[in-house]
């Protein structure tokens, strides 16, 4: 759990300082995916905060999950920046990369039992800017479980709408 707790300041303090000299924006938004924890896909409905500036983003999101045998809540604070922004510039399609730490639950409801565990790994996709305030995103995020008994890792498939304000 230290290490966990280090590991999430460090992210917020190297965010803060990436983006001190450009504008940040807020942006509140809603996220739909494909969740795939075992071999199943589950449909997920999340909500989402966040602060981008030019080049980085970070977001909270809460994502609930549920099908006939399990249900699954994640928190997920999530880190990126944007890749080959040069090559795209003038583009509405902007790629990125970065980092997701967060936490997990699993209910199994065929035996009743509940799992709490942590969850870190990579993301990446693509931003498609419609207007000065809204986007679509795109992403593919890989996640290890740490602490988990039944889940060791999370594949998403995420879309989503962002309103900056």
């Amino acid at each position: 759990m230290k290490r966990l707790t280090k590991l999430f300041f460090a992210l917020t303090l190297t965010t803060i300082s990436l983006s001190a000299a450009d504008k940040i924006y807020s942006f509140i938004g809603i996220q739909a995916d494909a969740s795939i924890p075992k071999s199943d896909v589950i449909p997920t409905l999340g909500i989402k905060y966040g602060k981008q500036s030019k080049n980085v983003r970070t977001a909270l999101s809460y994502n609930f999950g549920e099908d006939s045998k399990n249900r699954y809540q994640t928190l997920i604070m999530q880190v990126d920046t944007a890749i080959f922004q040069n090559k795209v510039k003038d583009f509405p399609l902007k790629p990125y990369a970065g980092v997701s730490l967060g936490v997990m639950q699993h209910d199994d409801k065929e035996i009743s039992k509940r799992d709490r565990g942590y969850i870190y790994g990579l993301n990446t996709g693509f931003a498609y800017i419609l207007n000065d305030k809204i986007d679509l995103d795109l992403g593919y995020r890989f996640m290890r479980t740490s602490k988990l008994d039944n889940v060791n890792n999370v594949n998403d498939i995420m879309l989503s709408m962002h309103y900056f304000y």
